[in-house]
């Protein structure tokens, strides 16, 4: 079961959150720490996520050097409900004969100032902060960042979906609950994203994807009772543009074309070539260095270290086409095989710069219709290896897909006995093709 944020001492559980290096001077400490009061383990995990979010908040606090009105009202409601909490409820008599417990006076301190807010703030801002404090709501602000934290996305797709919660909140309010959002407000939110966003109806429907993600796990952790998001209609699904292998004329025009920019006209015609005589991945190749390759006997190969799968990493012979273009760039002496390359984007890709370089390039030669991007290169690849007759389990070996799919060809062989030199010379797009391949 789930330990993150926990800690076991004296067998009782305790939720500790640490606290950025940058940030402990003004937070006076390196870490928060509160007892959860259970030596169970699924009780823990239960209780650590009210804590936690609360813990994150204030770091975020501290990182901005401030706070608004909703941050001081959510901390305070974190803070009524810290004290309810941990109140004792067991009645006591004073020397008045007056009965009391340290709960209901806590409440009624709550009640108070859940009366000055309905004064300043009005009637929503006391209702939200009444229920957080009571346990009876939760700020989505405090929930998407744990999501966000487990969620399996690469880099860019974890900027998407933060960026479209904060849409969402800011189309409610940057306080808003998980319990307040019915079906009825997200229906209202979705016929904003199709008529007053501005957005393609593709884009409101990955909006509507990620707030559907995230309110599964809000489900799964109990925060929520429904997601409100499901089933909720956007009109019928367009039908996309298929991506598959490009005719020869689109190839040529590509082969032909030089790219308007000289620090990259060179770098784009090598990589162009590569793919389509290797049916790689262009951040498999940007991430090619010197020493992945390497000669034998019958050539030189390629060692494909990392890519999207498990099946990415291997080794595959190089074309006879490409012995030019692997030659020339080893003699530049640099690490890797593509120098200069700037790594960028979310998940800090060293194609990242290229890949939009690549798709200006194909603009300006006329090959820009949907689909018509660097990944349509493996797809020709594959094309021309299945007209060329060459066994799909062969391919794969070359492309780096999973043969996990076959229990003969993916349990009980690697593919290592598998002539792929021999297969690799089996690709042919035609002379035409070819020749302008060559023209390197």
């Amino acid at each position: 079961m789930d330990r993150k944020y926990l800690v076991k001492q004296s067998n009782k559980f305790s939720v500790v959150v640490e606290i950025p290096r940058a940030l402990q001077a003004k937070a006076g400490k390196k870490r928060f720490k509160k007892s959860l009061g259970t030596d169970s383990l699924a009780e823990a995990n239960r209780r650590k996520h009210f804590h936690v979010a609360n813990f994150h908040r204030q770091i975020t606090e501290w990182a901005k050097g401030g706070s608004d009105s909703d941050a001081k009202l959510a901390r305070l409601a974190a803070e009524f409900r810290q004290a309810l909490e941990s109140s004792d409820k067991r009645w006591h008599e004073d020397e008045q004969e007056h009965e009391w417990n340290e709960y209901e006076e806590e409440l009624d301190r709550l009640k108070a100032q859940a009366s000055e807010i309905l004064n300043e703030d009005g009637s929503e801002a006391a209702a939200r902060f009444y229920k957080a404090a009571t346990g009876q709501a939760t700020f989505l602000k405090d929930q998407y960042p744990l999501w966000l934290a487990e969620v399996q996305h690469a880099g860019q797709t974890k900027g998407q979906h933060e960026s479209t919660i904060k849409r969402f909140m800011g189309w409610t309010t940057d306080s808003v609950t998980v319990e307040e959002i019915s079906r009825k407000k997200a229906g209202a939110y979705v016929t904003d994203l199709l008529t007053g966003s501005g957005f393609a109806r593709a884009t409101a429907r990955r909006h509507v994807s990620s707030l559907s993600s995230l309110w599964l796990w809000l489900v799964g952790r109990g925060v929520a009772q429904e997601n409100p998001w499901r089933g909720q209609q956007l009109g019928k699904k367009q039908e996309a543009a298929e991506r598959k292998g490009l005719p020869d004329e689109g190839l040529l025009k590509l082969l032909r074309g030089t790219y308007s920019t000289p620090k990259f006209a060179q770098v784009l015609s090598d990589l162009l070539r590569l793919a389509l005589l290797h049916g790689a991945r262009l951040e498999e190749l940007c991430a090619l260095k010197r020493a992945d390759v390497h000669k034998r006997d019958d050539g030189y190969w390629m060692t494909i270290t990392s890519g999207k799968t498990r099946a990415a990493k291997r080794e595959i012979p190089v074309h006879s086409l490409a012995v030019a273009i692997i030659e020339r760039r080893r003699d530049d002496k640099d690490e890797y095989l593509f120098a200069g390359l700037d790594p960028g984007g979310p998940d800090d890709k060293r194609s990242w710069y290229i890949s939009k370089a690549y798709g200006r390039f194909r603009g300006q030669v006329g090959v820009s219709r949907d689909k018509e991007d660097f990944h349509a290169l493996r797809n020709t690849f594959i094309t021309c290896m299945e007209g060329r007759g060459v066994p799909e389990s062969t391919v794969k070996l070359l492309v780096g897909h999973s043969r996990a799919g076959s229990m003969t060809y993916g349990h009980y062989s690697k593919g290592d006995r598998v002539p792929l030199r021999e297969a690799i010379s089996k690709l042919d797009y035609g002379t035409e093709v070819m020749k302008a391949i060559a023209a390197s």
